[in-house]
C-alpha cells in the first residue's frame, strides 16, 4: 500500500511528504541556463550550496571557469564564509534562505538565489531583505513553467512540472532603483510524452 503524502507535494520530496535532509533538491539544468541567457556573472564566483553540482556543470558549460563550489554535506558551511566573490549564485537551503541571503550580502557584491516566488511576501522578509538600500534586489526571473525539484536530472535538461512557482532572485550591491521583474520561458524543456 502506497504511503499517503500531507497536503501537496509541490516539489517531489518523497513519498512520505517529507523534505529531503538538509533540503537537498538537485537544481534543474534549464534554470540556470535560461538565467545566463540574460544574466553576466563576474569576477570569482561561488557556489555554496552545489549538492550534485548541476549549477556548476551549467557554468562551465558556459564558459566560466573562476568557480568555488561547496556544499555543507562536504564539511564546509557557507554561514561561516569569510572569503570574498564577486557573484555567488545558488539554490539555497530553503529553511537556510534568511541566514544565506545575510551571510551573501557580506561575502560578495552580486548574488542570485533561487527561491519561490512567495517568498516575496513576509513582514520579516520586508525588513530585513527588501528594504536594504545597501544590498537591494535588482530583479526577479520568474519562470514560466513550475519545475518540479527532486526528480534525477536528465541530460536532456528536460523537467516535469510541479505545483511551486519559483524564480531566481538577483541582489546587486549599491544597486540604484526600484526592482524589475522579467520571465524565463522554459516550456521547451517540458517532458512530454515524445521525450519519455
Amino acid at each position: 500500500m502506497k504511503a499517503k503524502t500531507k497536503g501537496k507535494n509541490f516539489s517531489c520530496n518523497n513519498a512520505t511528504g517529507n523534505r529531503k535532509a538538509s533540503d537537498m533538491y538537485d537544481t534543474p539544468y534549464c534554470l540556470p541556463t535560461e538565467l545566463l541567457k540574460k544574466e553576466h556573472l563576474h569576477g570569482k564566483i561561488l557556489e555554496p550550496a552545489c549538492g550534485n553540482m548541476a549549477i556548476v556543470d551549467v557554468l562551465k558549460k558556459n564558459k566560466y571557469k573562476k568557480i568555488t563550489a561547496y556544499d555543507i554535506r562536504g564539511g564546509k558551511d557557507f554561514l561561516k564564509e569569510t572569503k570574498h566573490y564577486d557573484t555567488i549564485i545558488t539554490n539555497p537551503p530553503y529553511s537556510q534562505s534568511m541566514q544565506f541571503i545575510q551571510k551573501a550580502k557580506c561575502v560578495c557584491d552580486e548574488f542570485y538565489f533561487l527561491l519561490p516566488v512567495s517568498y516575496l511576501q513576509g513582514k520579516a522578509r520586508y525588513d530585513e531583505v527588501y528594504t536594504d538600500t545597501a544590498f537591494p534586489l535588482r530583479k526577479i526571473y520568474v519562470f514560466t513553467r513550475f519545475p518540479m525539484f527532486g526528480n534525477p536530472l536528465r541530460a536532456d535538461y528536460k523537467i516535469e512540472t510541479g505545483m511551486m512557482a519559483c524564480a531566481w532572485y538577483c541582489f546587486t550591491k549599491a544597486y540604484i532603483g526600484e526592482p524589475t521583474i522579467a520571465w524565463l520561458d522554459i516550456d521547451e524543456y517540458v517532458l512530454r510524452k515524445a521525450d519519455r
